[in-house]
């Protein structure tokens, strides 16, 4: 289960990155075309903020996963 958990956890980080890379190309592709300055960097507020959300996601999933076996030891334990 463990194991399934961190293939999907990966899944989730290379899809990630995939949707950082496009905004990153969104982003400048407006810039080249000569966007509204002030939109551009509303948008590459948002594109760190996304970036910023999803490794906090990623950190905190990590984090329970390892703690999973240390909660079926606490179980136990209790039993």
């Amino acid at each position: 289960m463990k194991e399934k958990l961190k293939q999907s956890v990966s899944t989730v980080l290379q899809s990630m990155e995939e949707l950082n890379h496009v905004f990153e190309g969104e982003l400048l592709r407006l810039e080249q075309e000569g966007a509204d300055a002030q939109d551009v960097r509303r948008l590459e507020q948002g594109v760190l903020a996304m970036k910023d959300a999803g490794r906090l996601y990623l950190t905190w999933a990590d984090h329970f996963i390892e703690r999973m076996g240390d909660a079926e030891v606490y179980d136990e334990e209790l039993e």
